[in-house]
């Protein structure tokens, strides 16, 4: 038998050796600082590890089942018996990385005493919940259970059953959790877990539907749940994403007050400047402003006191002429630059014209230009007040020096402009001749190259260089000079009023380009935007229609063109419907060729059509045009409808009604 040969192993430093010598001397207080950071309430056993994944497993099982209602009975037998296993384990599992993920599913489902018990297991270690990298996540699942409990019972007006009542209800256990993260508000705002937790429990409190509000995760974190997720992992998150505020007792606005003047006096100035460029804090710091904004003191917000977070931000800008260095830096900084448009979004009309006064005026374009500071000034063109002639400063400025926007390819300060313009309906030409200068058009200029050259986000002499002069070239063929800050810019032009839009309509009807734009998915919105646009006149409008019913039958055969077939016939009047019906009847068989033409075809009823053509025209008529209807977008400010609630003030001096009664008792003492 060949005895193994045996080797040396490899020398080590002498440094290296003295490094392993002192770990191992080291008290094992020191060794363990790091793992008890991350296991603060101790490890999971492995037993129970396997078993919660085995409960998630069976959720999935039973969840997508073909009897939905015995799913649900057999997942709520399971989650029960889960319920039960987990009993003394709550605060170690949800700092465990695999089981926090379970307990955040399972959260979704607790009915409302589960809940209230899971609530009450927690207390007493919500701050180190809030700034543990799973715990956080536990706790943020916990506040939008809590928010959907709150609101279900309301709605339903559900009593609490016999025996029941003994334990604390919803409400008063979240504002346990409230006075206890109370404390910590400061370390939540910077810490890099705790801080999405403070934005949850401002949802929870102010009514916001919790799952409306941005950033709820960090991108490390929403990365590492989806890669749970595709390990069946199931998501349970609410569907609702509706910005309705959701039903919160009057004790929580209380609450609200008092979580807004904490912060506001734990953040002095100096403070605030070093958390604006804070990539963690200034998220949080966003929604307070919006918070602040929303909050009344007396018959106006709380951001118009003269010591507000927005007032200390923005420094006192009466009377004022330099420009503050600390400004100007978050101007031009990607994270401050959030904070200060929502800075500017929550002032008043007349401290945001005296910050462009002092700040933008002269310098539009150039700001405008800057890919930090473009946001700034477009978020102040939007809110800018019409009178006092700056509106027609900042169109004097991007007149003589907007083509440096359109080299630099930066379109965001022409969007604002325009939408203000359209919006207001005033400035409408000036608006309209500052964005021809800025593509070089002139008076002389061919204006059916108005939607190419825009498309381009080149100027005219460019276009005609780059794309016209070289465009047999195989390598310009190969390249479509279409861009989405183009076509954004042209669907904001859509929205102004005639005749200040005619170029457009012109373009679009007059040029030979118009079926490869309705079959590009840059271009397309743009035709989309015309077709829709409620400002567009009846003579506009119809132009476009008659170069498009001649393409219906090739536009139905393609993913996008079929968008504008369909919006054409919702942009038709009852004359025209009856053209594209007598199009469709004539080349069925090519529309019924492809899937989209078959949709197309379906919305027409060619079958009433053939059987009965008066019945047709009468619901064609019924058929009404969606042109000109507009979604209900979500607010600015979620927080504004707070001004219309009116504070209890007896619920905000006393925090229960035993504490009351104690107050009493004492004063008659006394």
């Amino acid at each position: 038998m060949v005895q193994a040969e045996r080797r040396r192993a490899p020398k080590r430093s002498k440094h290296q050796a003295l490094d392993e010598t002192e770990q191992e001397n080291e008290p094992e207080w020191i060794k363990n600082e790091e793992k008890e950071a991350n296991t603060p309430f101790g490890l999971v056993a492995p037993e129970m590890q396997a078993y919660f994944k085995e409960v998630n497993a069976s959720f999935v099982s039973f969840l997508h089942s073909e009897d939905p209602q015995a799913g649900e009975e057999e997942a709520e037998l399971l989650l029960q018996a889960a319920l039960n296993e987990m009993d003394g384990s709550e605060l170690s599992l949800a700092t465990d990385p695999t089981c926090s993920l379970v307990l955040e599913n399972m959260l979704n489902l607790m009915k409302e005493k589960a809940l209230r018990v899971f609530f009450d297991r927690m207390s007493g270690n919500y701050i180190k919940l809030a700034t543990h990298r799973y715990g956080s996540h536990v706790l943020q699942s916990m506040l939008i259970s809590a928010q959907n409990s709150i609101a279900k019972q309301h709605d339903e007006q559900l009593v609490p059953k016999k025996g029941e009542e003994e334990l604390r209800s919803l409400p008063q256990l979240v504002e346990v959790m409230f006075r206890e993260l109370e404390t910590a508000m400061d370390i939540m705002l910077t810490d890099p877990f705790a801080t999405h937790v403070l934005r949850s429990l401002i949802g929870l409190l102010t009514g916001v539907p919790i799952v409306c509000l941005e950033d709820l995760r960090s991108k490390r974190s929403s990365k590492y749940r989806s890669k749970e997720r595709q390990r069946a992992m199931v998501d349970f998150s609410p569907t609702h994403t509706d910005s309705t505020p959701v039903y919160v007792p009057p004790r929580f606005l209380s609450l609200t007050y008092e979580l807004y003047e904490g912060l506001h006096s734990g953040l002095p100035t100096q403070t605030l400047y070093r958390l604006l460029p804070d990539p963690v804090a200034a998220p949080t710091l966003s929604l307070v402003l919006k918070l602040e904004f929303g909050l009344r003191n007396g018959k106006k917000s709380m951001a118009e006191r003269e010591d507000s977070l927005n007032a200390r931000i923005l420094g006192d800008l009466r009377g004022k002429k330099e420009r503050s260095d600390l400004i100007e830096a978050a101007i031009r900084d990607a994270v401050a630059t959030h904070v200060l448009e929502n800075t500017l979004q929550c002032t008043s009309s007349s401290t945001l014209a005296r910050f462009y006064k002092i700040y933008i005026s002269g310098r539009v374009a150039k700001l405008g230009g800057h890919p930090c500071a473009n946001f700034v000034v477009s978020t102040i063109l939007r809110r800018l007040p019409a009178e006092a002639g700056l509106i027609s400063s900042a169109i004097s400025e991007l007149e003589q020096a907007g083509d440096q926007l359109i080299k630099n390819q930066v379109s965001g300060v022409f969007q604002a402009l325009l939408e203000r313009c359209a919006k207001d309906g005033a400035h409408e030409e000036g608006a309209r001749e500052a964005l021809l200068a800025a593509f070089r058009f002139t008076e002389k200029s061919d204006h059916l190259l108005f939607v190419p050259v825009l498309l381009s986000m080149h100027t005219l002499k460019a276009y005609k260089h780059t794309f016209i002069e070289k465009q047999n070239t195989a390598k310009q063929n190969a390249r479509e000079p279409y861009t989405m800050q183009g076509s954004l810019l042209l669907q904001q032009f859509a929205k102004l009023h005639p005749p200040h839009q005619d170029v457009l309509y012109i373009s679009l009807a007059e040029s030979p380009e118009l079926q490869k734009w309705c079959c590009s998915p840059t271009a397309v919105h743009v035709v989309l935007s015309a077709l829709s646009s409620p400002s567009a006149s009846f003579a506009q409008r119809r132009s476009l229609l008659r170069k498009l019913l001649p393409l219906l039958v090739e536009l139905s055969d393609d993913s996008w063109g079929s968008r504008v077939a369909d919006a054409v016939w919702d942009a038709a009047d009852g004359y025209t419907k009856d053209k594209i019906a007598q199009i469709a009847v004539e080349n069925e068989k090519q529309f019924l060729s492809s899937a989209y033409g078959r949709y197309f075809i379906k919305r027409l009823r060619l079958g009433v059509y053939r059987k009965s053509y008066g019945d047709w025209k009468d619901w064609a008529k019924t058929q009404t045009s969606t042109v000109g209807t507009t979604t209900n977008a979500l607010p600015e400010n979620v927080f504004e409808f707070l001004r219309k609630r009116k504070l209890d003030r007896q619920a905000k001096s006393t925090h229960s009604e035993a504490d009351q009664q104690l107050e009493n008792i004492l004063s008659a003492i006394q």
